[in-house]
């Protein structure tokens, strides 16, 4: 393992959490892919120091931060846009009740946490993913995406109902497994 990989890994932190504080750039650019206007009312979910808050253009903004009293889980009201970066820890809950009070919202997401059950998940409950931005911050784990998602908008990415499997057998056999070339058939040999 590489030294920066070894000390971006979470198990190797002092402390493992999962409060990574926004960079400022990357704050900027997600406001600007949301179009966010005056007449809307926005909630950064997980306000941290503020980097998303206090960068917002004029709109209508509240804020929840757990660590302030205001947990976003708490948070009932409909609002027109959710912007900010979420704990990854709690991804699925998080989304759940992200998608319960708003049509539109806006997070920074790591490579593993834009997956394949949460797309369906989404998909499967109307929203689209309509704008996606792909970066690299130097000092957190892996490559990160800054993802808009709307209700009831077509997506730009789709997402496979199932594996696919080896087209010889039709099975998930043992191709490209123990050993196995990529090119044959496990059970053709």
């Amino acid at each position: 393992m590489s030294k920066t990989s070894k000390n971006n890994n979470i198990k190797w932190r002092k402390v493992a959490n999962d409060v990574f504080l926004t960079p400022l750039p990357v704050v900027l650019k997600a406001i600007e892919m949301s179009n966010i206007t005056p007449d809307m009312t926005v909630l950064d979910p997980c306000k941290g120091t503020g980097n998303f808050y206090n960068n917002l253009p004029p709109c209508k903004k509240d804020w929840a931060e757990i660590t302030e009293g205001k947990d976003f889980f708490d948070f009932k009201e409909r609002v027109n846009l959710i912007i900010g970066n979420p704990p990854f820890s709690i991804w699925n809950k998080w989304l759940e009740h992200t998608i319960s009070i708003t049509d539109k919202f806006c997070y920074i997401m790591g490579q593993q946490n834009l997956t394949d059950r949460r797309l369906h998940f989404l998909h499967a409950n109307g929203w689209g993913l309509t704008k996606m931005y792909l970066l690299q911050v130097d000092f957190w784990f892996g490559r990160t995406y800054i993802c808009l998602f709307e209700k009831g908008k077509e997506s730009i990415i789709g997402v496979a109902d199932k594996p696919i499997v080896c087209d010889i057998c039709n099975t998930k056999c043992e191709r490209g497994r123990k050993g196995n070339s990529v090119n044959e058939c496990s059970k053709n040999k």
